[in-house]
């Protein structure tokens, strides 16, 4: 959710440092953000702090060789200075994210105490925990140690002490990687905010934390406190895969980026793929679990599955898992979906579904996240780094791998290959200037309409679910999408004259609905292979066969990011929203 990042090493411009990398994590909140530097000479710990986006910050910052910085998506407490992180304590300063659920019962011991808090944070409370223990006279990494058994919840903590060198760091359930180079090193949530100085990692697992000074690196369990080993890992990102480049959003660079994360999706050899089918092929019961937007593609994957391969698929989003559970044994296969493989909700399902004994596949665009690891098969989408808010290229990246997944269970993979290659390739030559422009030209009519409606039939209906997400994320405007058979069952009381209904596909049934929707004085845009004379407007998009979902999808999603340009939106940041949700 928050995004942490830390540096300690020989320069003395560790503030600015921290300061160029948050920017590089800003996606993951930006409510807040700040910077605590242990300053050169005196040791003290001085704090630079405030609200609002980081992307244009330029301040100055005191010369120190260790740093830590916050840029914050709220949860606990309210959009203000006092509950930014860092957050101050006596002699300890530290930044977090997660949720400590407990924390009302330590702050109530604290306050009775005297204990005075400046924040409404949970975070502060932690920071009141650990100055306790310290105290008590514990050592600083025993003193995070206690303090972590105390909460409850995901976390992860990175913890400075006055005339203390070094960085402290721990976690459980919420990222945190270690980047390797030379004499400096340096935590963060995610590897884009230190992969211009390197590519060399280290992943902190949970229940484990770390202290670095310099290239000085040590890790240790959480639980024993004894050290223990880690294996480096190079990450294949490049950094320009992290940069705009000529684009001037994210989100339009990742959408034009499907030209090729498509391809990259279904680079698989077969034998991983066979695992992953051996997998659902043992189950007697399959799940498909997800949030958000990935839910939208599980959806979409429950059709793929029933139409290649014959499989029932049970799509349940994540945080609605625990009312299924009964169901849940050794002969389940719980497959999660997730771009960044932290999401909270999904750690959890597995978590518990692991305990009943069922096997796990999942498919994420970190091979090392916690999802990931924690799974029996792991299928990367290998998207590359997403940092607009709202998924596009991760998205297609997912239905792609699914749908092959699909043709692998019901022995077709080559069939399989070949359909996404043959769309990959209509897709690149469907990108280009001349038709975002005629798609921006559409998207310009109804910028002023308060309210939206999609309809899709068959797999394109959760497509029609999706769009509606991507109208509200990154526009505002009021958008919801239905299965195009259920509109005479009560979405037609909203039709009014003027209101705009896309509809996905150029089935007989989807045009008769089409009809049915301009009857009432509906504007149709029509998004398919084939005109029709009842669209008012039509985006033109290729006919992709079993793959129509991945196809149609793109062109709502340029739609979606010319609805927030003309509306003076910035759609790579949506107001309340954050990337990677690792609370719940």
């Amino acid at each position: 959710m928050c995004g942490i990042f830390a540096v300690t090493g020989p320069e003395q411009d560790a503030g600015s440092q921290v300061l160029k990398g948050l920017k590089t994590l800003e996606y993951r909140g930006y409510d807040s953000w700040g910077v605590s530097v242990r300053e050169a000479g005196s040791n003290d710990l001085v704090v630079t702090k405030d609200i609002g986006k980081i992307s244009n910050v330029n301040v100055p910052f005191p010369k120190g060789k260790e740093a830590v910085g916050h840029t914050r998506w709220a949860t606990h407490g309210g959009v203000t200075v006092a509950n930014s992180h860092p957050h101050q304590v006596g002699d300890v300063t530290l930044v977090h994210n997660g949720i400590f659920e407990n924390y009302a019962e330590h702050k109530k011991r604290f306050l009775a105490a005297g204990s005075v808090f400046n924040s409404d944070t949970d975070t502060e409370v932690i920071g009141h925990i650990i100055s306790e223990l310290l105290n008590d006279g514990l050592s600083p990494a025993e003193a995070i140690r206690t303090a972590c058994t105390k909460i409850e919840g995901r976390f992860s903590i990175l913890v400075m002490f006055k005339d203390v060198p070094g960085i402290y760091a721990a976690r459980r359930g919420s990222p945190l990687i270690i980047g390797r180079d030379k004499d400096q090193t340096f935590i963060a949530s995610d590897i884009p905010a230190f992969l211009e100085k390197t590519r060399l990692v280290n992943y902190l697992d949970d229940d484990e934390m770390v202290f670095i000074e310099g290239g000085k690196v040590q890790f240790y369990d959480l639980d024993s406190g004894e050290e223990i080993t880690k294996r480096d890992i190079e990450v294949p990102w490049k950094l320009e895969h992290a940069e705009k480049g000529e684009y001037k959003h994210f989100m339009l660079k990742e959408i034009f980026d499907q030209k090729d994360s498509i391809a990259r999706a279904i680079n698989h050899e077969d034998d991983v793929l066979n695992k992953a089918v051996e997998l659902l092929k043992s189950s007697n019961g399959t799940y498909l679990v997800a949030c958000g937007t990935a839910h939208k593609v599980c959806l979409a994957a429950e059709y793929f599955f029933s139409q290649i391969s014959g499989r029932k698929i049970n799509v349940v989003a994540a945080s609605e898992v625990p009312y299924f559970e009964r169901f849940i044994n050794q002969r389940t296969a719980m497959v999660a979906v997730s771009q960044s493989g932290e999401t909270a909700d999904i750690l959890e399902v597995f978590e518990r579904a692991k305990a009943r004994g069922a096997k796990l596949l999942s498919l994420t665009n970190v091979e090392s996240s916690s999802v990931a690891r924690m799974s029996d098969v792991h299928l990367p989408i290998n998207a590359g780094p997403e940092k607009a808010v709202a998924s596009t290229k991760a998205t297609t990246a997912q239905m792609a791998l699914l749908l092959l997944l699909a043709h692998a269970d019901a022995g077709k993979i080559n069939q399989g290959r070949e359909l996404l290659s043959t769309t990959s390739s209509a897709i690149n030559d469907l990108l280009n200037p001349r038709y975002e422009e005629h798609i921006r030209a559409v998207a310009a009519k109804y910028v002023d309409r308060p309210n939206m409606f999609i309809i899709g039939r068959g797999p394109l209906y959760p497509i029609a679910l999706e769009a509606a997400i991507k109208i509200q994320e990154v526009s505002y405007i009021h958008a919801q999408g239905f299965a195009a058979g259920e509109i005479k069952h009560g979405p037609l009381a909203l039709i009014e004259e003027g209101v705009p209904c896309m509809v996905l596909g150029d089935e007989l049934e989807t045009i008769s609905n089409a009809i049915e929707l301009k009857t009432r004085g509906a504007k149709i845009i029509g998004v398919s292979s084939e005109n029709a004379d009842i669209f008012d407007d039509w985006i033109k998009v290729p006919d992709a066969g079993c793959a129509q979902a991945i196809a149609t999808l793109i062109p709502v999603q340029i739609f979606s990011y010319h609805l927030a340009l003309l509306r003076n939106l910035d759609p790579d940041m949506p107001r309340n929203l954050a990337k990677s949700v690792t609370v719940k």
